[in-house]
């Protein structure tokens, strides 16, 4: 409920949680990040220190992406890291004036669907069953 109360909350204020920037549209990019894809194709071809940091970025950025993103548990859901990166690979090659940031945030987009939203073995259906009771129960019972 509280994602949905969210997500509303973004709707009619005409935001979105993945386009979260400054009132001009603006956003501070840290490290490899700020490169364009034509970096990223270079480092990557040339290996070394250059593609770990670009590797390292990408995996930063999804581990946050995982943390901060309302029912996610993993944007990769059944793909692994290498997928994603063979995804950067070629959205690059055909983008490579893209700030390096917006490949990836591109990637997270098209991962978004079939992502994990809870960790392995769990289940929240008495969870959320049990929400809804309580809040009936603190609010005077059922309507």
């Amino acid at each position: 409920m509280r994602a949905i109360a969210t997500l509303l909350t973004f709707a009619l204020l005409g935001l979105s949680p993945v386009a979260a920037k400054d009132f001009d549209g603006e956003f501070a990019v840290f490290s490899v990040g700020g490169k364009s894809c034509a970096e990223y194709l270079d480092a990557r071809r040339t290996g070394g220190r250059a593609q770990h940091d670009f590797t390292t970025w990408v995996q930063g950025y999804l581990s946050a992406f995982n943390l901060i993103v309302p029912n996610t548990y993993d944007i990769l859901g059944t793909r692994d890291f290498d997928n994603a990166v063979q995804w950067l690979d070629q959205h690059c090659l055909e983008n490579r004036e893209t700030p390096f940031v917006n490949a990836t945030a591109q990637l997270t987009i098209n991962l978004f669907p079939a992502r994990k939203n809870m960790a392995p073995g769990k289940d929240n259906r008495a969870k959320w069953a049990g929400e809804g009771e309580s809040a009936n129960t603190t609010t005077g019972g059922s309507q």
